[in-house]
């Protein structure tokens, strides 16, 4: 397995035994242990950059966004002509939302030494955050010129997939994913992206399978976490479709003035329901499971209206075509209709306001071209 080297990760010098401790320490990402040595070591040289580099690195890593921005432009101000630094940068304020100033850094870096691989990876991680026009092709750009530089690099195969699938271009995304599970098969983000994909297809059952790998390779990564609990979502949307439109089957036949038929189709749509929640559930991992539990405290407010109204809807009809289903009218049927209609709507809405929504019409439309060609 080939690895690509951390953006991060300062270029290799000889350094004096407690500046390899403090770099052994960063590279296992035990923070605090690094910060405590890196104390002492700065309070003897302050302007060393490798030194200010690996507290950058360790700021990061514990998360303190603010004070690894203030380290960096120190950084920048020791070393105003070394792309490490630029580049190192460059993540510290993509880390804070300062996505222009980060594609100016990067761009230094490239300049500064446009034969490191790692340098043409941060501008790609850049223009992946900036909404301006050409954004993407920039990205692409950079992410290919990445690739050239260094073949094995698995993180420029992931920033390809990246960028051509916010072009739309799904199909070549999962080939630069897979690519870069060539390799590295354990790539968290290239299995992480994968399942995106799948989930933007529609296709849940492969986005859990694609999640459980993700957090199998890294069990803490939040990224994945957050697409399982889209995922757990998404679900629950489904199964507001369900309740919202499977009772219309029960409600034509009490119309049509049979009850019996009417009934046995209702109980079949509460039956179903929890068939489809242990369905999902027995496809997680325990893990995932686990991880679940907090979701209703994790979801916005706003999330649960669509499926609230849809059960609602649906919960009513239920009722009414189990205990009267000879009083159901042609009345109550275009009534019912008409709010679903409305439901349904409202749902659309939402979906078109959704940023990424051209890019999951582009995703179903590829997974519709693979089962027609038998999957190939």
């Amino acid at each position: 397995m080939s690895a690509t080297p951390d953006p991060a990760a300062a270029p290799g010098s000889p350094s004096p035994p407690d500046h390899e401790l403090v770099g052994a320490l960063v590279s296992a990402q035990r923070w605090d242990a690094a910060l405590q040595a890196l104390a002492p070591a700065l309070a003897a040289d302050p302007g060393n950059p490798r030194l200010l580099g690996l507290l950058v690195r360790t700021l990061r890593g514990q998360g303190r966004r603010q004070e690894a921005v203030d380290a960096a432009r120190r950084l920048l101000t020791v070393a105003p002509e070394d792309p490490y630094a630029f580049r190192l940068a460059t993540l510290v304020l993509l880390d804070v939302g300062w996505v222009d100033e980060a594609i100016g850094l990067a761009v230094r870096a490239v300049t500064l030494d446009p034969h490191n691989a790692a340098n043409h990876l941060a501008l790609s991680r850049a223009w992946a955050q900036s909404g301006r026009p050409g954004a993407v092709r920039h990205q692409l750009a950079a992410a290919r010129e990445a690739v050239l530089l260094e073949p094995n690099s698995p993180d420029a195969q992931v920033q390809i997939g990246a960028a051509l699938a916010a072009d739309a271009d799904i199909e070549g995304a999962r080939a630069a994913y897979r690519a870069a599970l060539r390799l590295d098969p354990a790539n968290p983000a290239a299995l992480n992206n994968l399942a995106v994909l799948d989930l933007r297809s529609g296709d849940h059952a492969a986005a859990v399978r694609g999640l459980s790998a993700a957090l199998t390779a890294d069990p803490q990564d939040a990224v994945a976490r957050r697409n399982l609990d889209t995922v757990a979502l998404r679900t629950l949307r489904r199964l507001g479709w369900l309740l919202a439109l499977a009772p219309v089957p029960a409600l034509v036949a009490a119309r049509l003035g049979q009850p019996g038929l009417s009934r046995v189709l209702a109980v079949a749509v509460l039956l179903g329901v929890p068939v489809a929640v242990i369905g999902f559930l027995r496809a997680l991992s325990p893990g995932q499971r686990r991880a679940l539990r907090d979701l209703p405290h994790r979801l916005r407010w706003w999330s649960w209206v669509w499926p609230a109204a849809a059960a609602a809807a649906g919960g009513w009809a239920l009722a009414t075509t189990l205990v009267a289903p000879a009083g159901v009218s042609g009345t109550d049927v275009i009534a019912y209709l008409l709010v679903v209609g409305a439901l349904a709507m409202f749902r659309v809405l939402t979906v078109l306001l959704r940023p990424s929504w051209r890019a999951e019409a582009a995703a179903r439309r590829a997974r519709w071209r693979r089962a027609g060609s038998g999957g190939r």
